[in-house]
């Protein structure tokens, strides 16, 4: 599994450092920029996962950390019938490229799906949070377990199901949610499933921290090889899976609609 001993490698500091360095960063002094009409955080990673880090050890109750790309951003706008999970969400990152181009460049930096649960894998095992993989395919699943074991060995995965499920199973997994109480959850369903399945199961999530990764646990496991690099290095992975799949002629749509808007909105800037 490449990508994911390439970034164990690049992440090789030890538990001072990596704790000072997020513990050094004051999280009150964080900025959110208004993309939209949706009050997006602009931070780096590592800014992220300092939030994060404080959510963690208050425990103050469930949050949602919800990763956004153009079409995501489309359809939860304000008005919109999915604006009602961006209202709700602790945490809105922007994890696509596009975004960045229509607020005129005062976006920080792109936060991926994979650089915040590595980091916050890393994390759990030095502060001994535990965690719960929930989504893909059986394989996928077994294959991060088996991966991030090796690399993480105190790392506590109190739980791990595949997401495709009939409702019977998915009962035993809300249920195994519920009683094991982790305070990391990695979710990876497709969108809008993934939101709409964290907005009405809260009630089992306890006070954890409950990250749609979307299609991450595909990508970290080797499996998602579609995309080619350079939709991959600039995030336009979601604009590839687009062109690959002409049928989804909505979600042409809405990426051509929302060039037009980012257009306006750069024109209105200026």
């Amino acid at each position: 599994m490449k990508q994911l001993s390439e970034i164990v490698h690049n992440s090789s500091k030890d538990e001072r450092d990596i704790l000072l360095e997020y513990q050094n960063i004051d999280v009150s002094k964080l900025e959110t920029l208004k993309v939209l009409g949706i009050p997006i955080d602009n931070v780096t990673t590592d800014e992220a996962i300092a939030k994060l880090f404080r959510v963690l050890e208050k425990k103050e109750g469930m949050h949602h950390v919800l990763f956004l790309d153009p079409i995501k951003l489309m359809r939860m706008r304000p008005k919109k019938s999915l604006h009602r999970i961006a209202e709700k969400a602790g945490t809105i990152l922007v994890e696509g490229a596009g975004i960045g181009w229509m607020s005129s460049g005062r976006l920080k930096e792109r936060v991926t799906p994979i650089a915040v649960m590595m980091d916050l894998i890393r994390l759990a095992e030095l502060k001994e949070f535990t965690a719960f993989i929930f989504g893909a395919k059986d394989e996928i699943v077994e294959r991060i377990y088996f991966n991030l074991t090796r690399h993480f060995p105190k790392v506590r995965i109190v739980g791990r199901h595949a997401g495709h499920l009939d409702r019977q199973r998915e009962m035993r997994v809300k249920e195994a949610i519920r009683k094991t109480g982790p305070d990391i959850i990695f979710l990876a369903m497709d969108f809008p499933d993934q939101e709409i399945w964290i907005e009405n199961n809260t009630g089992y999530f306890g006070k954890a921290v409950v990250i749609g990764v979307g299609g991450a646990l595909d990508m970290l496991s080797g499996a998602d090889k579609k995309a080619p690099e350079w939709f991959k290095e600039r995030g336009l992975i979601w604009l590839w899976r687009i062109i690959a799949r002409p049928y989804r002629i909505q979600r042409m749509w809405e990426t051509f609609y929302f060039i037009l808007l980012g257009i306006r909105e750069r024109f209105r800037k200026h």
